[in-house]
């Protein structure tokens, strides 16, 4: 019986080209439209590290010696502007005595630096590369994926040893090859010797570093070095959520000094809900014991927050992504009343073929589906137009230079939303019309003929 009914879906088709090709073209835009804009937002709220980002959290204390400025959730002094929202970094100190507690799986320090690369003989060089100072448990912790040589170690760090990961683009400009252990970088007449290279790192959206923004096309950080090091390296954070009073009015709110101002962030590594309770408590209970902060008249506040809820409460995902999709739905579902239409007009048609079907003992139920069928089998087609359509709607957005366009891929999971949805198109498009053709009665027809 579908055999019976895809051939005469088919053939329906074929009867009448010129409404086909309307619904097609119709269908085609629609679905191109809507595909389009999901396709972005798709790309910008997918998760940055599947199988790791809910086992990792940002562990943030206030110690910031400074009287609060507004009812936000953290201070954000700089230039005496209190914001809404902050990053919620810490200092230096408290950063340290975190990770010394060793009370999550892993824990990391990170902060994000602008630095002026050489290669040691001074040949080649790269200027402002975004540089991740960070601690020994980031790149496991993070899965960045080493090609070469190894991360450094818990005792390199205490050390204040001078190594550095670099990824292999970065290698290939400093030093024409990819393999780079053993090579030496310079950053400020320091020379920090590369034991790991790691593969083009990117997680999209950059979450451990959003101060940086939260996308690029570009890729992400090309070095990766102790964060002590850098510091003696002469390097710093070149901004803070928040600094000490003191050190504020004598630096005029300027600097990112990690010892008077917030400009760490602290990410641990938590693998069950008990250690995610117990860590929250253990940061409740630091905070609880800085008694300088009593002075200040500033209240004992912590956080632990997860992958998932710091992006929501940042606002990663763009507004203009959201509304163009609901703009694009919107647009679709014009489509879709219009195809409604056009093949209710194109059914009614056949009122005298379907009473003579009806009144050979064709029941409804088979004149419905045979016309669902062929307006599934419509849409279908347009989904295949859909398709060089949808792909020339992301190349247009690519070419735009707004920071995240350049990421948008139409990759096979957004493939089969395509299909599916032209298929739902379909069937929701051939309701209406198919019932109303099923009720023709078979008498009046046979009749006027």
């Amino acid at each position: 019986m579908f055999r019976y009914n895809l051939e005469l879906a088919l053939h329906g088709l074929r009867r009448f080209p010129k409404s086909t090709a309307l619904v097609v073209l119709t269908v085609a835009l629609g679905l191109a439209a809507c595909m389009t804009t999901l396709t972005l937002l798709h790309v910008l709220s997918a998760d940055p590290l599947p199988g790791r980002s809910q086992h990792l959290y940002l562990a943030w204390v206030d110690t910031v010696l400074a009287k609060p400025l507004g009812s936000g959730s953290t201070d954000m002094a700089l230039d005496g502007i209190s914001y809404s929202q902050g990053y919620e970094r810490i200092k230096l100190a408290d950063a340290q005595a975190l990770l010394a507690a060793h009370r999550g799986v892993r824990q990391a320090m990170v902060a994000d630096m602008i630095a002026n690369l050489a290669s040691e003989d001074g040949k080649h060089t790269q200027n402002q590369q975004l540089v991740l100072a960070t601690s020994a448990d980031f790149i496991p912790m993070f899965g960045v994926p080493l090609r070469y040589g190894r991360t450094w170690t818990a005792a390199e760090d205490a050390a204040r040893v001078p190594v550095a990961v670099v990824d292999s683009e970065l290698a290939r400009k400093l030093f024409g090859t990819a393999d780079a252990v053993g090579r030496g970088v310079r950053i400020n007449g320091t020379v920090f010797r590369v034991v790991g290279v790691s593969t083009p790192y990117a997680p999209q959206p950059r979450f451990y570093g959003l101060n940086f923004g939260a996308y690029s096309s570009d890729g992400g950080e090309g070095l990766y070095l102790p964060y002590t090091a850098a510091l003696d390296a002469g390097l710093a954070p070149p901004d803070a959520d928040a600094c000490d009073a003191d050190y504020q009015a004598a630096n005029h709110g300027m600097s990112g000094d990690p010892r008077h101002c917030a400009s760490l962030n602290v990410w641990v590594q938590l693998d069950t809900p008990r250690q995610v309770a117990d860590y929250r408590s253990f940061l409740q209970h630091y905070v609880e014991q800085q008694k300088a902060l009593v002075g200040f008249g500033k209240p004992a506040r912590s956080q632990l927050t997860s992958v998932a809820a710091w992006l929501k409460r940042n606002d990663v995902v763009p507004d203009s992504a959201r509304l163009n999709v609901w703009l694009a739905g919107s647009f679709l579902l014009l489509c879709m009343l219009n195809v409604v239409g056009l093949l209710s007009a194109r059914f009614l048609r056949r009122s005298p073929e379907v009473g003579i079907r009806r009144a050979l003992g064709a029941p409804r139920r088979a004149v419905f589906l045979r016309h669902v069928l062929e307006a599934s089998l419509a849409c279908m087609l347009g989904g295949v137009l859909a398709l060089p359509l949808t792909l020339l709607g992301v190349w247009i957005l690519r070419q735009q230079d707004n920071g995240f366009s350049g990421l948008v891929r139409l990759d096979p999971a957004m493939f089969g939303v395509l299909f599916t949805l032209a298929l739902a198109v379909g069937v929701l498009v051939g309701l209406l019309p198919a019932w109303r053709v099923s009720r023709v009665e078979p008498g009046l027809q046979v009749k006027s003929e």
